[in-house]
């Protein structure tokens, strides 16, 4: 399956020392009217094997970080800036192709 992957890098700001970092969210390309996004991060510098669910209708991720409040908090506070990031790419205000803001990537085989 091809995905279609969202930069975040840079653009989601975050505390000095944040041990979290948002990389990209991700839309399978089958599914692309689908609401459900997949925002793929790291912890302490080292990419996270699964990532956290997103849905883009409700606004909210589906995944939590119920052992540390303080990773919870600053997800939550980027989520509207990540919701931005990805609705300028998938809705461009201009007349640029949504392709434009992707870079195609092949998903594993589950």
């Amino acid at each position: 399956m091809k995905i279609y992957a969202i930069d975040l890098k840079g653009k989601i700001p975050l505390p000095d020392g944040a041990a979290i970092e948002f990389l990209r969210v991700e839309k399978a390309l089958a599914r692309l009217h689908s609401p459900f996004a997949l925002i793929r991060y790291a912890l302490h510098g080292v990419e996270q094997k699964y990532g956290l669910r997103l849905d883009l209708d409700k606004r909210v991720v589906l995944d939590h970080f119920e052992d540390d409040e303080k990773l919870e908090q600053m997800t939550q506070n980027a989520l509207p800036r990540i919701i931005e990031v990805v609705g300028d790419a998938l809705y461009p205000r201009q007349a640029q192709q949504p392709e434009a803001y992707f870079s195609p990537q092949t998903a594993l085989a589950s």
